[in-house]
């Protein structure tokens, strides 16, 4: 039910300045009220029992429980609303899991506020059919072998502690996918890596190696010291600089890659 006429919302995220900045776009037009805003699974759930929502706008990656855990409980509550999945994981797998436990729609991050709110108002207005949810709009489906690697990066990013809402969390998934293609990329990080990856973003290499290495301060106040000892097998004595932090990532990831059986076609 709405209220006074707008459609109610609840946010979830574990970036708090996102989700104050979701809140302005979804209200600045005035047909939707944001009733809530919460980073944990639990809390969550919790709110949408006691406030019965018509949208619920969530990341996978939550504390505490993540945003799975959440649609099969809204499922098991038997609480009707619209889900929408917003993440910087767009993976394909966990595109498909998230429609398969109720999710009406995904969207990667970063998204424009004008398209977010022609979604919503599409399911709103029932003008759309779960099948044509997910688009190549929002997640390109061409082949990519490197697709569920991002993914994979950006959850490992994320327990780490670094944000998705700071440049060097994009830049050291770039890194890394790049140093798991080719291996020599490490060997010029100054001349090589930081340029090529300043081209991609316009921006400076030396804009992109403070902002590496302002993330992997940021992760070691976090829980960066117990992921990256879980990755490389070994807790430095000091913060690792940014070279040893994109190896030991892009080894760890080469040797899954490295491990994973083929498939049999």
């Amino acid at each position: 039910m709405k209220e006074n006429g707008k459609s109610k919302v609840i946010l979830a995220d574990r970036d708090g300045f996102y989700l104050q900045r979701l809140k302005r776009c979804l209200e600045r037009k005035g047909e939707m009220l944001v009733q809530g805003m919460t980073d944990s699974g639990p809390k969550l759930l919790e709110l949408a029992k006691d406030l019965q929502p018509d949208v619920i706008l969530m990341d996978i990656l939550l504390s505490e429980r993540d945003g799975f855990w959440v649609l099969e409980n809204l499922r098991k509550e038997g609480i009707k609303c619209i889900c929408i999945m917003i993440s910087a994981i767009d993976s394909d797998k966990l595109v498909r899991q998230a429609i398969n436990l109720g999710a009406e729609y995904y969207m990667a991050k970063p998204i424009q506020g004008e398209l977010l709110l022609e979604r919503i108002h599409q399911l709103l207005d029932h003008e759309t059919v779960r099948e044509n949810h997910v688009t190549k709009e929002e997640i390109p489906m061409e082949e990519n072998p490197f697709r569920n690697l991002e993914g994979e990066i950006s959850v490992l990013l994320s327990r780490m502690g670094i944000s998705a809402s700071i440049k060097g969390y994009h830049f050291i998934r770039k890194a890394v996918i790049m140093a798991v293609e080719d291996e020599e990329v490490l060997v010029g990080i100054t001349k090589g890596l930081y340029p090529d990856i300043a081209k991609m973003y316009k921006t400076t290499a030396s804009k992109v190696e403070r902002a590496i290495r302002h993330a992997i301060e940021s992760a070691w106040k976090k829980n960066g010291p117990q992921v990256y000892f879980e990755t490389a097998g070994y807790l430095p004595s000091e913060k690792p600089t940014n070279g040893q932090f994109i190896a030991a990532l892009s080894e760890y990831f080469r040797l899954q890659k490295e491990e994973r059986p083929k498939k049999i076609s």
